[in-house]
């Protein structure tokens, strides 16, 4: 169960950060070449390069120095990956949205590490807010061509610029969240919000409402609410995600969710399930898009 319950912290922290943080990835014989980077609609971009561990290694990870690390899109080179720290790499760039990208890392023995993914295009949603009442706040879908995960965060302190609010690092995520969205994907379901929320009306999420993709949408949009206990300093955020990071976050939360119930999950863990699109190694290249809606009560 302590496997689980780790490998849960580290996914749900998938929520605050850009940076898919490592899960002990342990092999019989050889070590296998782990990259990890998630583009985001920020100007700065991380990865992580280590190589997986041996059954008999006390430690988690360990990192892979020597290493080359481009960026390109259509062809062209949109930057190379900076050392930063222990494992750690970054490059000052922002994804155009709609663009496909490739990233290429090659080893110091030749060995060429490879994957693409595509910036996701922002759906666009926006507030209706004047038909807000706790537990709801209700917004309308006017486009969904992006799987979009959804979220809300809580933190202490006001936003540093209230202009532009963005949460801060010390931001938690709710985990009782629920919606009326048609779209929505049903996958982890824990049953009625008003078991934990009296108020509330909808059918219960744990951490994430996954919004399908849907080529179309009606002129006049989708409404919707999102409800959870609000209060404070809330942000409501919604993950536009391209294919690849849909698929890597769902199977590992699916993989997570179903071993969680388990008496003792750890006989039947196998990382190699969760979602992965690095050729020559295992990890994942994909990239999102935030919208965030802050609310202050």
């Amino acid at each position: 169960m302590k496997l689980v319950s780790l490998a849960l912290a580290v996914f749900l922290a998938i929520a605050l950060d850009g940076c898919v943080s490592e899960i002990p990835v342990e092999v019989e014989g050889a070590e296998v070449p782990v990259v990890n980077c998630v583009l985001t609609n920020d100007t700065v971009q991380t990865l992580s390069l280590t190589k997986s561990v041996k059954i008999s290694d006390t430690r988690l990870f360990r990192e892979i120095k020597d290493a080359k690390i481009v960026l390109l899109t259509e062809g062209q080179t949109a930057g190379e990956f900076a050392r930063t720290g222990y494992g750690k790499w970054e490059l000052h760039y922002q994804p155009v949205a709609g663009k496909r990208y490739s990233l290429v890392v090659t080893l110091a023995d030749g060995t060429e590490l490879s994957a693409t993914t595509t910036m996701p295009r922002q759906n666009r949603i926006v507030k209706n807010s004047s038909s807000d009442a706790y537990p709801s706040k209700y917004f309308k879908q006017m486009s969904a061509q992006s799987p979009c995960w959804t979220f809300v965060l809580e933190q202490n302190d006001l936003p540093d610029n209230l202009l532009h609010p963005t949460p801060s690092a010390k931001a938690w995520l709710k985990q009782h969240i629920g919606t009326d969205h048609p779209l929505v994907d049903r996958f982890n379901d824990d049953g009625g919000l008003s078991a934990v929320l009296p108020q509330a009306t909808t059918p219960a999420y744990s951490y994430y409402v996954r919004i399908r993709p849907s080529a179309e949408v009606a002129p006049e949009g989708i409404p919707f609410c999102i409800q959870t206990n609000f209060g404070g300093n809330d942000f409501v955020c919604f993950r536009n995600a391209s294919e690849e990071y849909d698929n890597y976050l769902k199977s590992s939360f699916e993989k997570l969710w179903l071993y969680s119930s388990e008496d003792d999950p750890i006989q039947w863990f196998d990382e190699t399930v969760v979602y992965s699109n690095i050729s020559n190694g295992v990890g994942i290249f994909g990239a999102y898009s935030d919208v965030y809606f802050f609310y202050n009560e």
